[in-house]
């Protein structure tokens, strides 16, 4: 599940990891975001909803069976928020998210600039009775860290070390709090850098056993040895392309 001002985009370069483990992907846009109507995001608060109507939707249609969830910054919030009234999530990997909105708030407004805490509450104040008026719901109970205590689903926390956005005490703060099964990743990066291999390949591992993959399988479902083979393959001559590429835009901007 994607973050704010982002889309399910974001979940391309998990593809490669996911279908190599026999584990199918389903990425969707929050409301607001990419192809999906609407009008506003609510950082996890409304988009927890939308998450209980995919499960049910997968779970109706019977195409899947333990399901996981994948969440980052705002995604991962999301996850949060509904994980402590869904026990039946196989397991959660959650990256970045905030621990009280509130407190990201300002701790962003004192990084960036120099007004006054005084008056940074008396803004926040307003905003969050504006949004409460024109979207309906209040900023205040964005506080995933009151429901860590309540969530017990296998989780596997992540943040980036150098992540200047939602600062990794955020995630260590909620994991330290979590009730469930859990562990914490933290690699070189920011907010929005491109995850390390070891992360992703770590959070693959972690899915496979939480939704009991290798249990579930049966030779009609599963990736052969041949066909995993030919899907590498292509991925491999897939990443050479985009890095020539890469290369040669660099090249016609004047890089080295």
């Amino acid at each position: 599940m994607h973050g704010n001002s982002s889309c399910r985009l974001e979940a391309l370069e998990l593809v490669d990891y996911f279908l190599t483990s026999n584990i199918t992907l389903f990425c969707f846009d929050f409301p607001g975001c990419g192809l999906s109507e609407g009008e506003f995001i609510s950082l996890g608060w409304f988009e927890r909803d939308d998450t209980a109507t995919i499960v049910e939707h997968l779970r109706t249609h019977r195409n899947v069976s333990t399901i996981g969830l994948w969440g980052r910054s705002m995604g991962a919030v999301t996850a949060l928020l509904h994980g402590d009234r869904d026990p039946s999530i196989g397991g959660m990997v959650l990256d970045s998210p905030f621990s009280n909105l509130r407190t990201l708030c300002d701790e962003l407004a004192a990084s960036h600039s120099k007004v006054p805490k005084f008056l940074v509450g008396a803004a926040m104040s307003f905003i969050t009775k504006t949004i409460r008026k024109k979207a309906d719901f209040d900023l205040n109970k964005l506080t995933p860290i009151t429901h860590v205590k309540e969530c017990f689903i296998p989780a596997l926390f992540a943040t980036g070390e150098q992540d200047e956005f939602i600062k990794p005490h955020h995630t260590q703060e909620l994991h330290d709090a979590y009730a469930g099964d859990k562990n914490l990743i933290k690699f070189s990066g920011d907010h929005n850098s491109s995850r390390p291999d070891f992360f992703n390949n770590s959070a693959v591992i972690f899915f496979v056993n939480t939704l009991q993959v290798h249990f579930l399988l049966t030779e009609e479902t599963k990736m052969s040895e041949e066909e995993r083979a030919v899907f590498k393959q292509k991925l491999a001559e897939r990443r050479e392309r985009e890095r020539k590429l890469k290369s040669e835009d660099s090249k016609q901007d004047g890089g080295p």
